[in-house]
């Protein structure tokens, strides 16, 4: 691996060079920018697999801090990977710049990741927080450019609130170093906690998941919950090694956003917020732990990206059968089709916790990790995420005529498969086998117990979807989404800020 720090800092930056020089030549850096992230996405995998650690400091012994690390590792390789799968799956509809301001965000995430200093993990957030807000505006509509709007200022006052409890830090400590935080007051940590749960999207503060996630393109959607919601997670698990008090409240806090993510995602009928609505849940799994916290979200992330990107049929296809043809085939669109749902139903599954699936081993991490206490709430939290992917996996199956293709599927392989083999194909079952190939390698997290407990998990989602189906209706659920969508972030962080400062007090 490289221990060159002038090479690691020219690797830093040159994924932000590919963006703004692509501005200007943008077919040749298309594929560079792709190549860059295609390097990065070996050399994370490689480096977490084998171990490697290297930490040092810019420009000199007063530098700026910057770690490769177990933190990091996964979530700079998942990055490169969901934006890897959204390139592919969604180049043909990419707008002027989209993978321009992608690439950008990859340099910006990746400083966020391996950054150890307060001011630089600041400025690399509100760099994070402009290209997220380019990429939701990109749809260009009312909506989307009210959210984005709605993004940039809950972002910048999370971000604001989180620069003075660094500035409050820093009067106690003299130093802007994240290890250094154990000696300031707890209403600095209070303050830095919050901007950096309202940028991860945990509930309280991730209200603004749903309304983001609803209004955007799939592949912004993609790149939002598989990379920008990831970039505080990395932070916050190093503050919690270090830090008792902050570890305690992230229990608290992250147990509270998977519990009540789930819930508000059942209740919603737009798939798009259900999904907003599980990620904040899936973070708030994902905070419980510092030493697999950065795992579990880069396994979410991959996941959720696909799961975005699949969700609907591509806007310019075709409609999939026709019932009353008489000529019985199976078209080339059919089969792309089936390739996606099977691609959703995989992705939904490994969230759930599925065996011989990725999302089986991160959970297990997860739960290893945790308290006694909090096992039974972690384990009501599975129940309901198992019912919330049920439900996806149905609302995506409705609309296909899953007979149809399997009766004719094989006379298609035979006749055409090889012939219309695309990259979107291939991408989708690579990283379907990969999902399956990751559980594989970590077998010693499988027991007899373990695994009959997450199939029965999957099991009871699946039966208390069918049992409590016909309580769905918009006019139960139209008024919680209006209250939901009418809190404003002030209030919200707010809300968060006391909760968190009373607890720390209280020690």
């Amino acid at each position: 691996m490289i221990n060159n720090p002038v090479l690691l800092t020219s690797l830093i930056f040159i994924p932000i060079v590919c963006g703004f020089v692509g501005c200007i030549y943008p077919k040749p850096f298309y594929k560079i920018g792709f190549g860059v992230l295609f390097i990065y996405a070996i050399l994370s995998l490689k480096g977490y697999l084998n171990g490697y650690e290297y930490s040092y400091k810019l420009i000199n012994n007063d530098g700026i801090p910057l770690s490769f690390d177990s933190y990091s590792l996964p979530l700079i390789f998942g990055s490169a990977i969901v934006i890897m799968i959204t390139f592919i799956l969604k180049n043909k509809y990419f707008s002027h710049y989209f993978y321009q301001i992608s690439l950008v965000l990859f340099s910006a995430l990746l400083i966020s990741f391996i950054s150890k200093d307060l001011i630089s993990l600041y400025i690399a957030l509100e760099l994070t927080g402009f290209c997220a807000f380019l990429l939701v505006a990109d749809r260009n509509d009312y909506k989307s450019l009210f959210n984005s709007f709605q993004y940039l200022i809950g972002g910048g006052l999370a971000m604001l609130i989180y620069l003075i409890g660094v500035i409050q830090a820093f009067t106690y400590t003299g130093t802007f170093l994240l290890e250094d935080l154990i000696g300031a007051p707890s209403t600095a940590l209070c303050l830095i906690s919050a901007g950096l749960l309202t940028k991860a999207g945990i509930f309280l503060c991730g209200v603004w998941v749903p309304n983001i996630y609803s209004h955007a393109n799939p592949q912004s959607s993609a790149i939002l919950s598989g990379c920008v919601t990831c970039a505080a997670v990395a932070p916050l698990s190093r503050m919690s090694v270090t830090l008792t008090p902050i570890e305690n409240s992230l229990i608290i806090i992250g147990i509270l956003s998977s519990i009540v993510g789930a819930i508000f995602a059942l209740l919603e009928n737009d798939n798009g917020r259900t999904l907003g609505w599980s990620s904040v849940s899936q973070l708030g799994i994902a905070i419980l732990s510092p030493s697999y916290g950065c795992l579990y979200a880069m396994q979410h992330g991959i996941c959720k990206s696909i799961l975005f990107l699949t969700l609907n049929k591509n806007e310019k296809e075709s409609k999939i059968y026709s019932a009353n043809s008489n000529e019985v085939s199976l078209d080339e669109q059919d089969f792309e089709e089936l390739i996606r749902i099977i691609s959703f139903v995989i992705a939904g599954l490994s969230i759930s916790g599925l065996p011989f699936l990725s999302g089986y081993i991160t959970k297990s991490l997860i739960k290893n990790d945790l308290p006694k206490e909090a096992l039974l709430i972690f384990n009501s939290g599975a129940l309901l995420t198992s019912v919330v992917y049920v439900k996806l996996i149905f609302s995506r199956l409705k609309n296909f005529n899953i007979k149809f293709v399997f009766n004719n599927l094989f006379k298609y392989l035979n006749s055409k498969f090889l012939k219309n083999l695309k990259p979107t194909n291939i991408t989708l079952t690579f990283s379907c086998l990969s999902l399956f190939g990751f559980s594989i390698i970590q077998s010693k997290y499988y027991s007899f117990e373990k695994v009959q407990i997450s199939v029965v998990t999957i099991i009871l989602g699946f039966v208390f979807y069918l049992a409590f189906m016909g309580l769905e209706s918009n006019s139960n659920n139209t008024s919680v989404r209006k209250t939901i969508d009418i809190i404003g972030a002030p209030f919200v962080i707010a809300a968060l800020l006391l909760a968190n400062l009373t607890y720390l007090k209280i020690l």
